[in-house]
């Protein structure tokens, strides 16, 4: 099923308007549940009064909207068109940036929240991670006040008093300095390629769900041991590029080893071309693995390592991606047994299972792309394939993130799925084979 929504753009007065923030809470911390998929923080929050599910992403500049729930509307005040350029796009997309709106988490409220709404980005999104995401939660979210990042608890906590919080955390907590950009953190980090040690400046990116992107250039290049292949999805599209290893990575006394990283192809980086200096991304598969405080007005991140920290680095070894493709209605047969078993009046049986179907939305997944010589392709399986069952399991009764961590699982685990081509059942097994 296609989901349908309205925006609605008007003139929208709030009574506080006057206020730019409103710390309701009584607490002097509000604590801020996420869902962690894909290594992508996602937080519920309310915008004018509708509920909506965010990525918190420091890595962009903008709070955006792509889509609000199905059956609900979202009032934004009168919008101004903009241009607006990102990950995964080649031209700029239009976008409509709307002020003075009401955002709302958890006791937190900013009525001066700023939003760009684009229209027609939401189905690539949503389709990747397979959970509903109706936009992303930028950088004046993080730098008002002092930020924790408990990714062990899954928690964003907010820290009204940020002295006497930072007194408790110096002692326990390492620290980089960091250099804010266009409302966006920078920090510098060592890797070693190739047995050579280098220092990178890295955007620290939590909306990317990558551990590291490094951008290749005259003077960095990815080492002879890589495959190409889809890394992720932009604003407009999936961005692709080469996935390899490093030695080690270092975040002050910190080392993470044998390191997977993603040279993407700069073509999908228009934003390079004012900042030459940037070298890449620290997303989520390594932020994750530290909890942080983030003190965007003094330029500071003090992080400490957690339970995360020694968990290899792992990648997709089938050489297909899953996505979600909309949702159907499946039809369950739910009479009771006794009544199955009585065949003594047909016409009455007829009438009772008649009465006992239940009809339940289940999703549909499709591989919508596959590496060329992987194990998947070699045994036959294309893009365009829907899935039907993996290893027993119907995939309809499966969630995205199932895909994800049987194809990380282990090396020389056979895969059985069945998929639809063409209206065609087919059956294929394959290995998972890692090369890097």
């Amino acid at each position: 099923m296609t989901k349908t929504f309205f925006l609605i753009l008007a003139y929208f007065f709030f009574g506080l308007l006057q206020a730019q923030n409103n710390w309701t809470s009584k607490r002097d911390k509000i604590k801020i549940p996420f869902e962690l998929t894909h290594n992508l923080m996602i937080i519920d929050v309310t915008i004018n009064g509708t509920p909506l599910k965010m990525i918190a992403d420091t890595g962009a500049t903008k709070n955006m909207i792509f889509s609000v729930p199905e059956n609900d509307s979202l009032y934004m005040n009168m919008a101004d068109k903009i241009l607006i350029s990102g990950v995964g796009v080649n031209e700029d997309i239009v976008g409509y940036l709307s002020q003075n709106n009401t955002l709302n988490v958890k006791g937190y409220i900013d009525y001066n929240f700023e939003i760009v709404y684009l229209s027609n980005s939401e189905i690539g999104i949503v389709n990747k991670l397979g959970v509903p995401i109706n936009g992303i939660l930028g950088s004046s979210f993080f730098k008002k006040y002092l930020v924790e990042v408990d990714y062990k608890k899954k928690l964003l906590i907010l820290y009204k008093d940020k002295q006497q919080q930072l007194k408790k955390i110096k002692n326990k907590y390492s620290s980089t300095e960091i250099m804010i950009i266009e409302n966006k953190p920078y920090l510098e980090l060592k890797t070693k390629i190739d047995n050579k040690d280098q220092n990178f400046n890295l955007l620290f990116d939590t909306g990317l769900g990558d551990g590291l992107w490094l951008f290749e250039n005259d003077t960095l290049q990815c080492n002879s041991n890589y495959f190409v292949d889809v890394l992720g999805r932009g604003l407009s599209g999936d961005v692709s590029g080469k996935k390899s290893r490093v030695k080690a990575l270092s975040i002050q006394n910190f080392t993470l080893q044998n390191v997977l990283v993603s040279y993407p192809d700069v073509k999908y980086f228009n934003e390079l071309k004012g900042f030459k200096s940037r070298n890449g991304s620290l997303g989520g598969e390594i932020t994750k693995r530290f909890n942080w405080f983030l003190d965007y007005e003094n330029q500071i991140f003090y992080f400490k390592k957690n339970d995360f920290f020694d968990s290899p680095f792992e990648y997709n070894m089938s050489g297909i991606e899953v996505e979600y493709k909309g949702s159907t209605w499946v039809k369950y047969d739910v009479t009771p047994l006794d009544k199955k078993s009585n065949q003594v009046d047909k016409e009455f049986n007829f009438f009772e299972k008649v009465i006992n179907y239940k009809y339940e939305l289940k999703p549909i997944y499709e591989i919508y792309a596959i590496r060329e010589n992987s194990p998947a392709y070699r045994t036959g399986l294309r893009k365009g394939d829907l899935v039907l069952k993996i290893n027993g399991n119907k995939a309809s009764n499966l969630k995205l993130d199932y895909f994800n961590e049987i194809f990380q699982s282990e090396a020389g685990n056979l895969i059985k799925i069945t998929i639809e081509r063409m209206g065609k059942k087919m059956n294929f097994e394959f290995k998972l084979e890692k090369i890097l």
